[in-house]
């Protein structure tokens, strides 16, 4: 079961210290009070010497742990309780990295210190309300940028594109990472960035494949990108054609995220084959917004595993390391160990034997090759229902496995887990999810609660034989050994998902 709580190292004690000295008494309120001050934060109003030198101490410290102590208070925690704290104090010169708070502080506070930062590299601002004005000032003084993460600040436009990456700024040659998905930036914003800043090789945003298609087609010799990751998502309807023009204009991509709209067809998806770099492949779930179709529906162009993916994974299968098939109601597994031996991750919902591209003898060969382990390089898994018990049992026998979620898992069974544990895997295991799982019981699961593995986290939902009693018996144990675990909760019982951790 999980490890002994280690000791925490002396770096996090001094940043949970100086954390929790600044959410108990809001301070530094005041530049200059902060800089002259010595003594207890009840001692603020004291007389101070001549002999103190305004100093801010925080600039003593080493810039790492500096941009720990920022990135520990941009959770939403902290950020609630120290709305009145200057974040200035903590910002230095030497700093590379700067994910800043971004709730409740106004842009006021970040454009004053931004001259200061020549050599940051890395500067995230998302759900800030930093506006255009501000764009600028990062594109004047931030030289040496390579990523800017500004996602969902819903005051910046095309403008602050403009002000940011004119051709002539220096940043314009750095900048490699565009997060920008804004409500108000529109085409025209992207296309600039795009023409101003040839260094980028990922950029965010809703208009990315609409604007590359028509970046694509006004160019009278196809010039190539250098982009690596991309979300291929058209605002309309797709157009027959316009994925292949899209990824020929982008060779160099090693993830991309396909998100399935009216018009896709199987033989589009085969122009992936051109793309020898691509490690990472998904077909997210659709919005909620797509699940009320009309009777219609099935006349309409769709892409399918077997027609369409297929062919794909048998040309480039083998280069993929995680494989994210959530959109396809139906996979067949067969086909994945077959074309895909090297995942690292894997996403799916439903098992069909139908589906494959195999023979019987093929699939009957390939399990004599393989032995019980699929993939052996497999970490994550996600998968759904309509798994055979001997399937479900060689997926959870990867010796590499790190985290499985496994929802309306009817073949999971207390037998089938006694026997997983039994034959020595699981091991590596540091987080499950069960979902619906209504077979398994505290007795399938206790061999692997009270037992020597990673286990660090288990998530509950709605799995009928498993109840609030037996978390709080395991919650209890693992308090006995002072091991690290959390465990996550809910059923029909209880409103919403209740938490415990050691």
């Amino acid at each position: 079961m999980p490890k002994v709580k280690p000791v925490v190292s002396l770096s996090s004690q001094c940043i949970n210290r100086i954390k929790s000295s600044l959410k108990m008494f809001e301070i530094p309120l005041d530049v200059n009070l902060i800089a002259t001050w010595r003594g207890s934060p009840w001692d603020r109003k004291r007389k101070r010497t001549g002999s103190e030198s305004d100093i801010n101490h925080f600039q003593t410290m080493p810039v790492v742990l500096l941009e720990a102590i920022i990135q520990s208070l941009c959770s939403r925690k902290y950020t609630m309780d120290l709305k009145y704290f200057n974040i200035r104090f903590l910002i230095s010169t030497e700093l590379q990295k700067l994910n800043a708070p971004s709730y409740p502080y106004d842009y006021e506070q970040f454009s004053n210190f931004f001259p200061k930062l020549e050599k940051l590299q890395v500067l995230v601002l998302c759900y800030s309300k930093i506006d255009d004005s501000c764009l600028k000032i990062i594109g004047t003084w931030c030289k040496n940028l390579r990523i800017l993460d500004v996602n969902e600040c819903d005051k910046l436009t095309d403008t602050g594109l403009e002000w940011l990456v004119p051709k002539t700024a220096e940043l314009s040659k750095t900048l490699q990472e565009l997060l920008v998905t804004c409500p108000v930036v529109t085409k025209k914003g992207i296309i600039m960035a795009l023409q101003n800043c040839p260094a980028l090789r990922v950029v965010e945003n809703d208009h990315i494949f609409d604007v590359l298609v028509e970046v694509a087609q006004q160019s009278a010799e196809l010039a190539h990108t250098n982009f690596a990751r991309l979300l291929l998502c058209p605002v309309g309807e797709y157009s027959s054609g316009q994925l292949g023009l899209v990824v020929r204009y982008c060779p160099s991509l090693f993830s991309v995220t396909i998100s399935v709209k009216e018009g896709l067809t199987d033989i589009d998806l085969f122009c992936l084959t051109s793309l020898k770099n691509l490690q990472i492949l998904k077909f997210p779930c659709s919005g909620e917004e797509d699940e009320e179709y009309d009777e219609d529906e099935e006349d309409n162009d769709e892409i399918t595993f077997d027609l369409g993916l297929v062919p794909v994974l048998k040309v480039i299968g083998s280069s993929l390391q995680v494989l994210d098939l959530s959109y396809f109601e139906f996979v067949d597994i067969w086909t994945l160990v077959k074309f895909c031996p090297n995942l690292i991750s894997l996403t799916f919902d439903n098992q069909c034997h139908s589906l494959s591209a195999l023979s019987e003898n093929e699939i009957i060969q390939l399990r004599n090759e393989k032995g019980q382990v699929y993939f052996r390089h497999l970490k994550d898994l996600v998968c759904g229902f309509n798994l055979s018990h001997d399937i479900l049992f060689d997926l959870l026998s990867c010796p590499l496995l790190e985290s499985v979620y496994i929802e309306y898992g009817d073949a999971l069974t207390d037998d089938l887990l006694q026997q997983v544990i039994a034959n020595g895997f699981l091991k590596n295991l540091k987080l499950l999810s069960l979902e619906s799982c209504d077979l398994v019981t505290k007795e399938g699961l206790d061999p692997l609660v009270i037992n020597d593995n990673n286990l660090e986290q288990i998530i509950f939902q709605f799995c009928e034989k498993i109840t609030k009693q037996n978390v709080w018996d395991w919650l209890n144990f693992a308090r006995r050994k002072n091991w690290k675990l959390r465990l996550e909760f809910q059923n029909v019982d209880t409103k919403i998902k209740v938490f415990y951790e050691t």
